[in-house]
């Protein structure tokens, strides 16, 4: 099977979980008229927002490619100022009103006309009540969010579980000279849900609903139907090509 397939058939497997979540979008429009002030200003703190068509999930290490002029600004500001900015997710003519902080690691590499590429890692999760677009680039008034204290912890069985499948899946990484994000999630690590699928390709709205809810406990749950229908497929013997 190639990369290409395989990719397609992570889509697909992610894709079962993603009819049981609503919740506010932002017009995509919005984001790109950005600079017209519009509406008074917001106290502060206000959050840089980057969206961009991916989910970025607490955790997780993501390179980026810095080349829109409003953009260069925002980075610029948020290296000036030690802020992070908030990732949202685009989804066809919206944007996710849900996202998750990105702090910069680091600067990779700057170009003479002020694009960079800078290596940033998922943070806090946060909803945006409103927007301000007093700026080229559009800020946000942001509500951070965690898990429900009240729930009790994941017990050590299923998270061992987890740990098994998520070795099961780096295995056959390494078979297809494929890595998966660096250090490798252990039974003790928070959010061990998040740690798993740092770095791994799925539907924008199953990693999304993932993002959004609250439970440990059934985010894990749902990791592991992930993982354990992937590697059924990816596990299943190739059919002998006919020969005609």
């Amino acid at each position: 099977m190639g990369h290409l397939e395989r990719r397609r058939v992570i889509q697909l497997l992610a894709a079962a979980g993603t009819t049981f979540w609503t919740r506010r979008q932002f017009p995509a429009t919005l984001f790109l008229k950005a600079g017209t002030p519009q509406n008074p200003p917001l106290p502060e703190p206000l959050l840089p927002l980057f969206p961009l068509d991916l989910v970025l999930l607490p955790h997780t290490n993501l390179p980026l490619h810095i080349f829109e002029e409003r953009y260069k600004e925002m980075i610029q500001d948020c290296l000036q100022n030690d802020w992070e900015f908030g990732m949202l997710a685009v989804e066809g003519q919206s944007v996710s009103s849900i996202g998750c902080t990105a702090s910069i690691s680091e600067v990779l590499e700057r170009f003479p006309d002020g694009r960079m590429n800078i290596l940033v890692r998922g943070r806090r999760r946060f909803e945006i009540s409103a927007l301000n677009e007093e700026k080229s680039y559009l800020r946000g008034k942001p509500e951070f969010f965690d898990d429900d204290a009240t729930e009790r912890p994941v017990e050590e069985e299923p998270r061992q579980r987890a740990i098994q499948l998520y070795g099961r899946l780096k295995e056959l990484a390494k078979r297809d000279n494929q890595s998966l994000q660096e250090p490798s999630p252990v039974i003790t690590d928070t959010q061990l849900s998040y740690r798993m699928m740092a770095g791994l390709p799925a539907d924008i709205a199953w990693k999304q609903s993932l993002l959004e809810l609250r439970s440990e406990r059934a985010r894990l749950d749902r990791v592991m139907r992930y993982f354990e229908q992937l590697l059924e497929h990816l596990e299943r013997p190739a059919s002998p090509r006919r020969i005609v």
